[in-house]
């Protein structure tokens, strides 16, 4: 007998019956059992070497991935707070604006008042602003701090323009040719001269530096004052003088009485305004006001 085809015996006895079942093995089946054991041990372990392995990778590329995810969403919340501090900033800086706008129209509006133009009363029918300041401010298109400059130049121009009548008087003679009511000859009369009883005060009509504060030769105690690079305003026949050479003067200020000085027939202020070097007439700078009464009056 060959020796695959030998039988091994299996006895099993059941001890509470005593029971004996015999079984016959061939050692080729055993054989095959054997290696069908060790091939199905090889398979698993190689299966959950490769699930392993699987894991591992997908674990590694997970870890990778999340780490990469929370790097960015560090970076996110690093770039979202430094888009909150700028738009905090901007905000700050567009109030800090529209403050510095607000400030400077309420500038304007008083110093248009000082002249007496009331700006409120100025529509849209009439050439005013066709929309609110207000609404201006709030609008996004703009620069506003680009408006800024622009109302300083305003600002500036009217701090510094001779508006408004330097006394109050009633004038008695105008700008151009005139009968000299000391020589009875007809001249060329270079302002405006404004009656007005002997003391009355003379008022500067602009912000601007005293250049000149004496006798002139035929003004009499005179004071000249120079307002910016384009305007300068002459006051003759002063009876008494407030201010000095050198002092600046604001809008309102009073810089001296009206007199008799020098050659006159009575009490009253010769005033002359020059522009660009130029003698002009000073009635065109003079009626800026909206309402007579405000005539002479800072």
């Amino acid at each position: 007998m060959r020796d695959e085809e030998r039988k091994l015996q299996i006895i099993l006895i059941e001890d509470e019956l005593g029971k004996i079942r015999r079984y016959r093995v061939s050692k080729r089946k055993i054989k095959i059992l054997t290696l069908s054991a060790v091939l199905f041990t090889v398979i698993l372990i190689v299966y959950a070497g490769i699930l392993t392995y699987k894991s591992f990778n997908y674990y590694d590329k997970t870890s990778k991935e999340i780490a990469k995810l929370k790097k960015e969403l560090l970076q996110y919340r690093n770039e979202n707070v430094q888009l909150k501090t700028e738009i905090t900033a901007l905000k700050e800086e567009k109030e800090n604006t529209i403050q510095k706008l607000a400030k400077r129209i309420e500038i304007i509006d008083s110093l248009m008042k000082k002249v007496g133009v009331d700006v409120s009363s100025v529509n849209e029918g009439e050439g005013g602003l066709a929309v609110p300041i207000e609404e201006l401010f709030n609008t996004d298109d703009i620069d506003l701090s680009s408006v800024i400059p622009g109302l300083d130049y305003i600002i500036h121009n009217l701090k510094t323009t001779p508006l408004g009548y330097p006394a109050i008087g009633r004038i008695t003679s105008g700008f151009g040719f005139r009968r000299n009511p000391v020589t009875g000859r007809i001249e060329f009369h270079l302002g405006v001269d404004i009656a007005n009883r002997w003391g009355t005060p003379v008022r500067a009509p602009a912000d601007g530096k005293v250049v000149k504060a004496g006798w002139c030769r035929l003004m009499g105690k005179c004071i000249v004052i120079k307002h910016n690079h384009d305007f300068s305003t002459r006051y003759g026949h002063l009876a008494k003088l407030l201010v000095r050479k050198g002092d600046f003067v604001e809008r309102g200020q009073i810089i001296g009485m009206m007199g008799n000085t020098g050659r006159s027939t009575g009490p009253h202020l010769h005033y002359t305004v020059k522009y660009r070097s130029k003698i002009v007439n000073p009635i065109s700078y003079m009626e800026v006001s909206v309402d007579d009464k405000e005539k002479g009056k800072q």
